[in-house]
């Protein structure tokens, strides 16, 4: 099953959502309190098989005078639910072209419809819908068990035990035996109940073990059915998964996890709708990335067999789990304020955003995002941005949900474009060694992206250079030595600046006028030639010094006292437009 489309109104934050999931693994990210989990929540209460209690904060700003409605349209039906003459009625169409019609087509694919209706009375009202039939038929949970909705939120436990409505009990089949067993191992319980004797446990354990390993749970010894005394009483409950005689619930919150949602999953024989909020929770990096693989590699398994794929909807804040998931799953949510009208973007273009994904993922989780060109740049703003809290209330930029990303060079354009249609504020800041096409030049202004950058042709270097003193020009030859060595720098200058040689240049700065024609402008001109890797003949010599994340960083304390003794200069202009825009 897949939801095809989810509409959602006046539920918790969410005053309306419209939204098209459009694909069978979805990456939902989005800011503090923009609704991620409101819409699983949604998803969950109208497609679960378990009753939900609605009370007054579940409406949006607790007004119970307007209905809350959820309305799911599930598409890749299962045969039972196709095949169903109670439903059949109420079949419609889902075209190529993602619109749904009440009189299915040829070539239109089958969907049902469900409406879950919550008013004033507090009263959840699960229904099927079709405008070609005039009366919606009535859902039970037996019915919505059939569109098999699997739900991981936080740590849920109870399908580690053979409880009343867990996944292992129905994985199990007929309990009766257990739960004669139980009665007769009042006393003696756990030496002469012998929970593993009885086959369907003994399977199921096994079953649920396979797949708790797939998905990444650590298991110290293998899975078995045990029983555990003091949790109310003796029941078909009291027996629980244990991993060497210890109870699974007693693991790690991530093993935990995995495993629950490894057995809910596995439960479900016709593609799953698997939704998972925060699945970093518990996890290490490595297993964050293996459970996320697992779950894709699931889906192409099931497409190249021609069996129902299922859907994932997941929400992260981790930044491992988004570029595991990739940028053609992301999903971004907004929720304007003070509306709260959300809206769920995904890239236009995937191609910039996987390129922000493979430097810079975190700044994805920012509401403002600025996009600077490269390496130098990057690093130096993030160097920078260390000295600016104090002018602003002791507050860093992150506080304000401000991130700084790589652009990747002549990406950095439609970088900024697509993170605009996604719905985030952007800016982007650049040198001016080249100018921008002016087909980019007018989609930046169509879009409000303000772009910095230091005119008249230079580049970061030329900017640097340009305006720094003697002694910041010396030290800045000096930090460029230590980071890539004295034959690199000192080499290609006496390459660049011919009358200089190599012991002059390695000698102080101020001195170099005396043994060359060259004034000091000209000199500090040659210099930022060299520094951007312009000026050297060999190919493997050209290297510019400070193209490096971490050297850029470094660079940083330098640039910040360049620009404070020239306060006109365009570097430190740009540098200071960038930061009230960062802190606006």
């Amino acid at each position: 099953m897949q939801i095809r489309h989810l509409r959602v109104q006046n539920f918790r934050g969410l005053a309306s959502l419209d939204w098209k999931p459009g694909q069978s693994f979805c990456c939902l990210i989005g800011a503090g309190d923009s609704g991620k989990s409101s819409v699983l929540d949604a998803v969950e209460a109208a497609l679960s098989s378990r009753w939900f209690t609605f009370s007054e904060p579940d409406f949006l700003n607790c007004d119970t005078t307007k209905a809350i409605i959820v309305e799911a349209t599930i598409g890749e039906l299962s045969k039972a639910l196709k095949s169903d003459e109670r439903l059949g009625l109420y079949i419609r169409g889902w075209t190529a072209a993602g619109e749904l019609r009440d009189e299915p087509e040829d070539d239109d694919e089958p969907v049902l419809t469900v409406r879950l209706t919550v008013d004033a009375t507090m009263e959840p009202v699960w229904e099927l819908v079709c405008e070609r039939v005039d009366d919606p038929r009535t859902l039970s949970n037996r019915d919505r068990a059939l569109f098999g909705l699997v739900r991981l939120a936080g740590e849920d436990a109870r399908h580690l035990a053979w409880g009343q409505g867990s996944v292992l009990s129905r994985l199990t089949g007929d309990t009766k035996e257990a739960a004669g067993r139980l009665a007769d191992a009042y006393r003696a319980a756990r030496a002469s109940a012998k929970l593993d004797e009885i086959e369907s446990l003994a399977k199921a354990a096994e079953l649920a073990e396979g797949f708790a390993k797939g998905l990444g749970a650590y298991v110290e010894g293998s899975y078995e059915p045990g029983l555990e005394l003091g949790r109310s009483g003796l029941s078909s409950g009291s027996i629980a998964l244990h991993d060497s005689g210890v109870p699974l619930r007693l693991a790690g919150l991530g093993t935990r996890r995995l495993a629950t949602l490894a057995i809910q999953k596995s439960a479900i024989s016709e593609g799953a709708i698997v939704l998972v909020d925060e699945i970093e929770h518990g996890l290490e990096a490595h297993r964050i990335i293996g459970a996320i693989a697992q779950l894709k590699a699931d889906q192409i398994k099931a497409t190249q067999a021609r069996k129902p794929v299922g859907q994932i909807l997941m929400t992260t804040h981790s930044d491992v789990a988004l570029a595991e998931a990739g940028a053609d799953c992301l999903r971004v949510i907004q929720t304007a304020r003070p509306s709260r009208a959300t809206t769920i973007a995904k890239p236009e273009s995937p191609d910039p955003i996987r390129a922000l994904m493979r430097f810079t993922p975190r700044a994805l989780f920012a509401r403002r995002i600025l996009v600077t060109e490269g390496y130098t740049e990057i690093g130096m703003l993030l160097g920078l941005r260390e000295n600016w809290p104090p002018r602003h209330a002791n507050k860093p930029i992150e506080q304000l949900g401000v991130a700084i990303a790589d652009g990747n060079g002549e990406q950095a354009c439609a970088m900024a474009l697509s993170l605009a249609s996604l719905g985030y504020t952007t800016e982007i800041y650049r040198d001016s060694d080249t100018a921008p096409s002016a087909a980019n030049v007018a989609a930046l202004a169509d879009a409000g992206i303000p772009v910095f950058e230091y005119g008249g042709g230079l580049n970061t270097e030329q900017a640097i250079f340009t305006v720094a003193s003697d002694a910041l020009v010396q030290e800045l030859l000096e930090y460029a030595r230590f980071e890539r060595g004295d034959g690199l720098v000192d080499d290609n200058l006496a390459t660049k600046i011919d009358d200089l040689s190599v012991e002059i240049i390695r000698g102080n700065f101020e001195d170099w006028e005396i043994f060359t024609a060259l004034d000091g402008p000209q000199l500090r001109a040659a210099i930022a030639d060299v520094a951007c890797g312009k000026a050297a003949k060999d190919k493997k010599d050209k290297k510019p010094w400070f193209k490096d994340q971490r050297i850029g960083r470094g660079l940083a304390p330098m640039v910040w006292r360049i620009a404070a003794e020239a306060p006109e200069s365009p570097l430190a202009t740009a540098l200071a437009e960038a930061e009230a825009w960062l802190y606006a």
